[in-house]
């Protein structure tokens, strides 16, 4: 059996099973793997995606990526990875067709791509420089899947909104542009959950500071946080 020490004194092995929703496993899970099993050749890795929180307990789940600010079970311990912000992206296409949204109203004109598991996902709670604003949405494209959304705004169907997170790379490339950056959503905060217990296992003491440890070089949190310049 796999003993429950630290991760530096033992070689973690036995299979490691993660959750996160798809978008957050094909952006910042898949592409790690390579790494996290060269440091690690006897852990096995298992990435269950669901857009639904699981439950970590009933599920047999290791490790889960939540984007919340606390657990509703108390024997569930969160580490904080990174804070993201949510912006509106059109592709250069759409917003060539149907133009660059300048105020807020002008969103009722436009086409808009809707992420049904948001909180309140009809309703957008717009704040810049102390004032706020809430306007109504209604989707022409709405699915419960941000890769859904994201393949949709790419292709030049509409304005989409999602986290920095899935968006960066998209926008950094060109591929996507910020729509009315000047405004803030509230931000989500990526975290780390998994089940408390008095000692870690090797396997996931080790995922745990592999990720934390990436985020951290990578400064996710500066790029997802900051604004575009459009």
């Amino acid at each position: 059996a796999e003993s429950a020490v630290n991760a530096s004194t033992l070689k973690p092995t036995g299979t490691l099973r993660v959750t996160a929703s798809l978008s957050f496993s094909v952006h910042h899970i898949a592409p790690l793997l390579p790494e996290y099993t060269r440091r690690y050749p006897e852990v096995s890795v298992h990435v269950e995606t669901a857009n639904r929180y699981l439950d970590l307990i009933d599920n047999n789940i290791d490790v889960a990526i939540r984007t919340r600010e606390s657990e509703p079970d108390s024997n569930i311990t969160i580490r904080r990875l990174a804070e993201t912000r949510r912006i509106l992206a059109a592709s250069p296409g759409y917003l060539g067709r149907a133009g660059t949204p300048r105020e807020l109203a002008d969103l009722a004109r436009h086409a808009l791509l809707v992420y049904t598991h948001a909180n309140n996902p009809h309703e957008l709670r717009f704040t810049r420089d102390g004032e706020a604003r809430t306007i109504a949405i209604k989707g022409v494209l709405e699915s419960n899947d941000g890769q859904v959304l994201r393949a949709a705004a790419l292709d030049g169907l509409g304005i989409l909104i999602q986290p920095t997170y899935i968006l960066y790379d998209d926008i950094v490339a060109g591929r996507l542009v910020p729509v009315l950056d000047a405004w803030d959503l509230p931000r989500l905060t990526v975290n780390l959950a998994y089940p408390s217990r008095k000692h870690l296992s090797a396997k996931v003491r080790t995922f745990i500071d592999f990720m934390a440890e990436h985020f951290q070089k990578m400064e996710y949190e500066r790029k997802w946080t900051g604004r575009f310049g459009y």
